[in-house]
């Protein structure tokens, strides 16, 4: 193989590696937030405990529990427009989180074959060619 074709297959190597790492954050983001809304739902039904009512977390806080906002005021800015009936959005959520998940680890897979071809053809290059071989720009 050619010098230029070495460097071409690097650098095709090195941009396959981007797409694939700019496109598994955003499935990172999109299973935070089918997560997120999976926890949403979960307490639309079952709300948590309000913080700031046991009282020996008070006696220990003091004067730092005035900080916590009102149980009303937490549940009206995490509910929003939700209604109780979320419950029956959770399967369709999990289902969600469970495709992304699968697709999420075959692009992890997909990242480290990659990355073991960079590093393989890079160490071969040198072996080769020395170092030097890595400094010529592609198609020279």
């Amino acid at each position: 193989m050619t010098l230029a074709g070495t460097a071409d297959q690097l650098v095709e190597l090195r941009r396959q590696r981007g797409a694939l790492r700019l496109e598994h954050q955003h499935v990172v983001r999109w299973r935070r937030l089918v997560r997120d809304r999976l926890e949403l739902a979960v307490a639309a039904a079952a709300p948590p405990e309000a913080p700031g009512e046991c009282p020996d977390v008070r006696s220990v806080l003091g004067a730092g529990a005035a900080d916590v906002p009102p149980a009303a005021e937490l549940a009206a800015a995490v509910r929003g427009a939700l209604p109780i009936a979320e419950v029956h959005e959770l399967p369709r959520l999990r289902d969600l989180d469970m495709r992304l998940a699968r697709y999420e680890m075959r692009l992890e897979d997909a990242l480290r074959g990659l990355t073991d071809r960079y590093i393989d053809r890079l160490a071969r290059d040198v072996t080769e060619g020395g170092v030097d071989a890595l400094r010529r720009p592609a198609g020279a």
